[in-house]
């Protein structure tokens, strides 16, 4: 059996995928988050205090802390900044990339879009995973989405997932 799959990935529904967990359910608790940040705020300041008290004198603890906060500050604006911009890229081409052919098969996936072509092995699939509206194709590398819609002719999407989980373990 081989599914020949055309469609077009609704925005939202990219917005969905991408942003989806990487390993659903291995989220930390909310409690084990506030004491990591808590550690986090407590041992920054000790770490550059033990540092003032080691090399220098203890009175320039102070601007070495206001220091340490503005340069990490300042990495961190960095790092936004470009994770907005690599969002935005990737949104810009989701909404202006044109039509995907999917070809999925026993021995493998062949995915294409205007500009790109690959060849993936089973293998190489982390996983396959429902989410609302499609089935996510998780790679070490990114994520395949295929829209339950582009599916009107075959089977459900449950079945759909189903053998391709087969294909994956097989």
């Amino acid at each position: 059996m081989t599914y020949h799959l055309d469609f077009d990935i609704d925005p939202k529904l990219y917005r969905r995928a991408i942003t989806m967990p990487i390993n659903p359910g291995t989220r930390p608790s909310r409690r084990m988050i506030i004491i990591r940040n808590v550690a986090a705020a407590i041992l920054f300041p000790l770490s550059l205090a033990a540092l003032a008290m080691a090399f220098f004198d203890f009175t320039a603890l102070l601007p070495m802390l206001i220091g340490g906060l503005w340069g990490s500050g300042l990495v961190l604006a960095v790092w936004w900044r470009q994770h907005q911009v690599q969002v935005r890229l990737h949104n810009t081409y989701n909404e202006t990339g044109g039509r995907q052919t999917v070809r999925i098969e026993a021995k493998g996936i062949e995915a294409s879009r205007p500009f790109i072509r690959t060849w993936i092995d089973w293998p190489f699939v982390k996983q396959i995973r429902p989410i609302e509206g499609a089935t996510l194709i998780e790679l070490p590398t990114a994520r395949l989405i295929v829209p339950d819609d582009a599916l009107s002719e075959g089977p459900d999407p449950a079945a759909f997932q189903t053998q391709l989980e087969d294909w994956r373990s097989a």
